[in-house]
Formats: C-alpha cells, sequence, structure tokens
C-alpha cells in the first residue's frame, strides 16, 4: 500500500472537520428558521440539531473507517 503525503491527510482530515460542522449546522439552521416561519419554539431545532449529529456520525464513520480498517477511504487498491 502506498503512504500519502502527510499535506494530503491533513487536507483530508480538515475537510472531515468541515464535514462534520456542515452537517450539524445547517439542519440545525434550517430548523430554526422553520421555527420561526411554525411558532413551534424548540421542535424543529432539536429536530434539525439531532438530523444533523446522525448525519455527521454516519458520514465520519464511512470516510473515517478506511483510515482505521487499513484501507483506503475511496475503495480497494
Amino acid at each position: 500500500m502506498r503512504r500519502r503525503p502527510r499535506w494530503v491527510l491533513a487536507a483530508q482530515f480538515t475537510g472531515l472537520g468541515w464535514y462534520i460542522a456542515a452537517a450539524i449546522v445547517a439542519p440545525t439552521l434550517l430548523g430554526v428558521w422553520v421555527d420561526g416561519k411554525v411558532g413551534s419554539a424548540p421542535l424543529f431545532l432539536l429536530l434539525g440539531l439531532l438530523l444533523g449529529v446522525v448525519v455527521a456520525f454516519y458520514g465520519t464513520y464511512k470516510m473515517a473507517s478506511g483510515y482505521l480498517g487499513g484501507g483506503s477511504p475511496e475503495g480497494r487498491d
């Protein structure tokens, strides 16, 4: 298996961090907006937050499983 340069790994994990942040923040802000339109206090905020955390966890697991298992995240080498 070919080793990747450190800067490539750093860029990939930086992208992973941005993915986590976007996956949590976007549905949460959407929930705040829907709550403002509908007037249903924190219901959609909490649903958006829960959805964001689930999506972030699942996506992070799928992306990082290649590194944890020793394989590549793109597929088989």
